[in-house]
């Protein structure tokens, strides 16, 4: 294949997998093999959105040596042990879909794929390892030798997608899903009967798991906000422009609090969807389930003790995330496209958390890694995106 259409491929891939919900911002990567040596790949810490033929990596097959000042994906050795592996493999995604990243969490080896022809009988759980690390890519290589199907799912990580062609790679990936959200449907809301997927459902079945309530209750409102040179405009059903030393109501005061003591903190919003909710009425930390989670939120987004403004404050230190009693999360960040991706990990990390504890299994990352992971971020990645105005 011509090296300007495979780069071609691999962005129009990209742009296609977001429209579709399979990844998001900077998250997974994506390649494509020009023949048995070479193969695209998408950069390192790039947004989709934004990527041009010229930003796309060409890497060997053989060992990932690559020429140029932009760096290839970390995930790259993934990649090429695919290329490696299979011969007619010609298209590769790792993506973040949802329900797979429940899967990923939830501590099983495997779960049932038969009646989908791309995935064959099954589709493996992977070992855990860190993002770009050779236990990554041995423990990919093991599920890579068993399976048959064109798909692995990566333990606390995500999934890998893979196809002749960038159409089968994609379809690949839908099929993933919906294997992955049936499994979620028979045995975590059906017991064991089929049943139609709503989150509504899952979370007000762990609401009762946790707390013994038999139904979620209304959220407690505290609305959203962006800093301005001399206040902040709060939004509620209309706009209304604060000073920090004017009056005003009580949920404007957590935000006034948060900017006060945050200068890193630009963007605030409530995040109230059925799983975060339910986390939050049962009154517990979100745990480090995923990857993208530890990196960005933390080791945990903590869930403040009262609503006291000074309360929320306090359990949102040194992250940008908190739970609020009874309402959901807190979101914020520096940006507003920074604000987008907090809330889809909040979002994500709440449902795997949630698909865990009712499928009575599973283990958060390590705290170690968790660490190192959100270290690594703050150090390096958000140098980058403050630069470059990209979230990581």
């Amino acid at each position: 294949m011509n090296e300007r259409i495979a780069k071609e491929l691999v962005i129009q891939a990209g742009l296609k997998l977001i429209e579709a919900g399979l990844i998001a911002r900077t998250w997974g990567n994506i390649s494509c093999r020009i023949n048995d040596k070479l193969f695209a790949i998408t950069p390192s810490g790039r947004s989709y959105e934004t990527l041009k033929p010229e930003d796309i990596v060409i890497c060997q097959i053989a060992d990932c040596k690559y020429e140029g000042e932009i760096k290839p994906s970390s995930e790259k050795r993934i990649h090429a042990l695919v290329y490696h592996t299979f011969s007619d493999i010609g298209f590769v995604i790792h993506t973040h879909q949802p329900k797979a990243s429940i899967i990923s969490a939830m501590g099983i080896e495997k779960i049932p794929t038969s009646s989908y022809p791309l995935l064959k009988s099954h589709v493996s759980i992977a070992d855990y390892g860190l993002p770009g690390t050779k236990k990554l890519v041995k423990g990919i290589g093991k599920e890579l030798n068993r399976g048959k199907g064109h798909a692995v799912i990566m333990a606390h990580h995500g999934a890998l997608c893979f196809g002749k062609d960038d159409q089968e790679a994609f379809l690949t990936a839908q099929q993933l899903e919906d294997a992955c959200l049936n499994f979620i449907n028979k045995n975590e809301i059906g017991n064991g009967e089929a049943v139609q997927f709503e989150e509504k459902n899952l979370s007000s079945k762990y609401v009762t798991l946790i707390s013994g309530k038999k139904s979620m209750e209304s959220p407690i409102r505290m609305y959203e906000s962006h800093r301005v040179a001399d206040g902040f405009l709060f939004q509620t059903d209309v706009e209304t422009k604060y000073g920090f030393l004017d009056d005003m109501p009580y949920e404007a005061q957590v935000h006034r609090t948060i900017y006060l003591k945050r200068k890193d903190i630009n963007f605030i919003s409530q995040d109230y969807d059925h799983a975060l909710l339910a986390v939050s009425q049962v009154k517990m930390p979100l745990k480090p389930y995923l990857d993208d989670f530890a990196q960005i939120i933390g080791c945990s987004a903590r869930c403040a003790k009262t609503l006291d403004a000074a309360m929320i404050e306090k359990a949102l230190r040194g992250r940008f995330a908190v739970l609020i009693p009874e309402g959901g999360a807190l979101c914020c960040a520096t940006t507003a496209a920074d604000l987008v991706a907090v809330k889809l990990i909040m979002e994500k990390n709440a449902l795997t958390q949630i698909g865990t504890k009712l499928n009575k299994g599973g283990k958060t990352i390590p705290l170690a890694d968790c660490m190192l992971m959100n270290f690594v971020y703050k150090k390096k990645y958000s140098k980058i995106a403050k630069n470059s105005n990209v979230f990581f």
